[in-house]
């Protein structure tokens, strides 16, 4: 994978490749679940820009009614982008276009779901991430897949607490398509130990199966 995020990034600069690793799970008392695996590169190009490159597997778990029955989708992903990140001062700019294939399977296996079997789409994501002061953060992403219509969005406050190691903060997610749509709430809190990060994550979520409490684990490791 590391030889695949170094052809994504070729550049005529000679600066090395920074890579992260990026890793998380959440699941909700719905018994629905979003996981994932990510690794990242980014080449500075000069004080102000950067190339990116993103390679990701996810696995997508939800629940929706369709008509009168409940159906169950799970939906492993595989995802190849590309990105230009721009930095300003105290605050950066990221744009990513990508490939994904995901496979929903649906069980039962009702008709007028929109979404299932294996599809290709293309990926659009934007990121704005601002450190506001020194103790806060402030962060907004936004992805779009076209084959399923399926759009997330997540905005995040973060503030350090007690030391410059630990923070505490909110976020609000909205994510859906067709078939299925889901806002959530929630408190959030990380610990860092030189370049690698861990965090938890809980809140409130209202889906297409109803209301529920979701909990989730992330973690980052730069190198």
């Amino acid at each position: 994978m590391k030889v695949l995020l170094a052809m994504l990034l070729t550049t005529t600069s000679a600066l090395p490749v920074e890579l992260s690793l990026l890793g998380g799970s959440e699941v909700d008392t719905e018994e629905q679940s979003y996981s994932y695996l990510g690794l990242l590169g980014e080449e500075r190009l000069n004080g102000s820009d950067s190339i990116m490159g993103k390679a990701w597997i996810d696995y997508l778990t939800y629940r929706f009614e369709q008509g009168n029955t409940e159906v169950k989708a799970k939906a492993p992903a595989f995802q190849l982008s590309l990105g230009y990140r721009r930095y300003f001062s105290g605050w950066n700019v990221t744009g990513w276009l990508g490939w994904e294939r995901r496979n929903t399977n649906v069980n039962p296996d009702v008709s007028g779901v929109e979404v299932k079997g294996l599809k290709d789409s293309l990926l659009l994501q934007f990121e704005v991430n601002s450190q506001l002061n020194s103790s806060t953060n402030a962060s907004f992403i936004a992805s779009y897949s076209s084959a399923t219509s399926y759009l997330w969005a997540r905005g995040r406050f973060k503030r350090s607490v007690f030391s410059e190691k630990t923070r505490l903060g909110v976020e609000l997610i909205g994510h859906g398509n067709e078939d299925y749509r889901a806002v959530q709430a929630g408190l959030l809190g990380e610990y860092s130990v030189g370049k690698f990060t861990g965090g938890v994550r809980g809140g409130y979520k209202n889906s297409s199966k109803g209301n529920s409490l979701y909990v989730g684990f992330e973690v980052y490791l730069g190198f």
